[in-house]
């Protein structure tokens, strides 16, 4: 393929910094169309961000012949809907994440896309971003020693809530908070960890302002005897969050979040890395995606791994309301 043309299906919040910017700066890509179900927008959207063409319905947006590739930003009800479609299309397809509302439509959706023969990507952009990669080289190259323990903290205070509604709607997006953002933690302890092994969870409500959880701890085990186990709450008096990874000759830390430095103890002493991510966090998993379509190496974040962390995540809600 020798440009990546996108069309972004649900040019919504996210698409403004995050990821719309990136789909036309990445090399090799442009964004040429998009598509929201209220025209008004979709037409500001376009004018805006100098995309060409803009739509209010998906099927006009997958029938240009100039759109090769998919971006969908909706909701993560509709993804299954929007990607079988696309597949029907025989467009390759980035999807947000959560990839979908449960395991089942994550395996429909790939399903569809290997036999319409077009690759399936998900947007757990923290696989490329430079300070998560930084942390991944130093515990995979033995910065640490041998990782034995990672410990997951992530709390928010009870009057904070998020901007869209339908982010806390179990029918919209498959669960609260929790699903919403622990996902990119959990889905980066695959890329470092590989799949987890065992899985222990607690699921509750405990403020009662939405239907969702709102408080989850689990224990997962992944390869090496490496443990790891999280706390996340979002009612409490302040918000904290921290991911720290514990080896047999050091530590490494940092926020998830809201950028922080790489904090590296071991017998060296102590090292700070300050990595700032990039004005559009979503443009280094972009590129690898299209330089994929450009023939290039497999970009890491495909439908089979998101998969991973919707199934991982469905067993520890599961675990927790048993």
């Amino acid at each position: 393929m020798e440009l990546v043309k996108w069309g972004i299906i649900g040019a919504g919040d996210v698409t403004e910094i995050k990821s719309g910017p990136a789909l036309q700066k990445a090399a090799g890509s442009s964004l040429v169309a998009v598509m929201r179900r209220n025209a008004a927008k979709a037409e500001d959207y376009a004018r805006r961000h100098g995309v060409a063409r803009w739509y209010s319905r998906a099927e006009d947006l997958l029938a240009d012949p100039e759109v090769n590739a998919v971006y969908i930003a909706t909701p993560t009800s509709s993804h299954k809907l929007y990607t079988l479609m696309a597949a029907r299309a025989g467009k390759p397809v980035l999807v947000e994440k959560p990839m979908a509302l449960n395991s089942r439509e994550c395996e429909e959706m790939i399903a569809a896309c290997e036999a319409a023969g077009v690759p399936l990507w998900v947007a757990y952009y923290r696989r490329k971003l430079p300070r998560f990669e930084k942390m991944r080289e130093l515990i995979l190259s033995g910065a640490i020693g041998s990782p034995r323990a990672v410990v997951i903290r992530h709390f928010l205070p009870e009057g904070k809530l998020p901007t869209q509604a339908w982010k806390v709607d179990p029918r919209i997006n498959g669960g609260g908070l929790f699903v919403d953002m622990q996902a990119h933690t959990l889905d980066w302890l695959d890329y470092t960890f590989g799949p987890a092994q065992g899985v222990h969870g607690f699921a509750l409500n405990q403020a009662g302002r939405y239907e969702a959880e709102d408080a989850v701890s689990f224990s997962l085990l992944f390869s090496q005897q490496v443990l790891a186990s999280g706390i996340c709450a979002y009612s409490t008096s302040h918000g904290e969050e921290s991911v720290t990874v514990y080896g047999n000759q050091g530590q490494v830390s940092m926020g998830f979040f809201q950028a922080s430095p790489i904090c590296l103890h071991n017998s060296r002493g102590k090292e700070e890395f300050e990595i700032a991510d990039p004005p559009h966090v979503h443009q280094p998993l972009v590129q690898s995606i299209v330089d994929q379509l450009r023939g290039g190496p497999p970009a890491p974040s495909t439908g089979h791994t998101a998969m991973r962390t919707t199934r991982l995540i469905e067993q520890i809600l599961d675990a927790g309301s048993r």
